[in-house]
């Protein structure tokens, strides 16, 4: 069995910078936050978990069917935010304006999911890169004032050119997610 995902890798040195010296800030971090390393960055689009890796061809397929003529595309990273909500944060992430051309090939790849007996999340997307886990928060003012100075900040563009078959490794020093397929987004 592996811990599997579907996801979109996000490469962004300015959000990278960014995230350096909030991570680094002292009062920002007398809140407890487990920031995520830059190497893991990405969008989920299905979370699949425990899988048998006879499944793994399968899987491969399904998404060289469901993302074939889909072009690459650049969008913008923008805004921080938090999961569920602001009064109960457990997740900071930075936002992304569109990946609507993801949409069709996604919405057939959950299709080609089901179909196939594949169990998942089928929750609306909502794309994301999630920057930390907030395990508390000490210091709520200078959190706060975070996300209110950049809820509506643009950290650049990046581009969308591949769609990745992810292998989630839990270990002590956090998870590695390792590529076990990509396609290419090339129209």
């Amino acid at each position: 069995m592996k811990r599997l995902f579907i996801g979109v890798p996000i490469h962004s040195a300015k959000a990278i910078q960014y995230a350096g010296i909030w991570k680094n800030d002292r009062q920002l971090n007398s809140n407890q936050l487990n920031w995520t390393k830059p190497e893991n960055w990405h969008i989920t689009l299905f979370f699949l978990g425990d899988t048998t890796v006879s499944k793994i061809r399968l899987l491969q397929n399904l998404m060289e069917e469901s993302f074939t003529g889909i072009e690459a595309f650049k969008t913008e990273l923008f805004g921080l935010g938090v999961f569920p909500n602001p009064n109960n944060p457990k997740i900071l992430w930075m936002g992304l304006t569109d990946i609507q051309l993801l949409i069709p090939g996604r919405k057939q790849f959950g299709d080609l999911l089901h179909q196939n007996g594949f169990l998942f999340d089928n929750k609306p997307l909502k794309p994301h890169l999630t920057l930390a886990r907030i395990k508390y928060l000490e210091n709520r003012t200078v959190f706060d004032s975070l996300l209110n100075d950049y809820k509506k900040f643009s950290f650049g563009t990046v581009e969308i050119d591949r769609i990745v078959l992810y292998e989630s490794i839990l270990t002590q020093q956090g998870p590695v997610y390792k590529p076990l397929f990509e396609k290419l987004l090339t129209g």
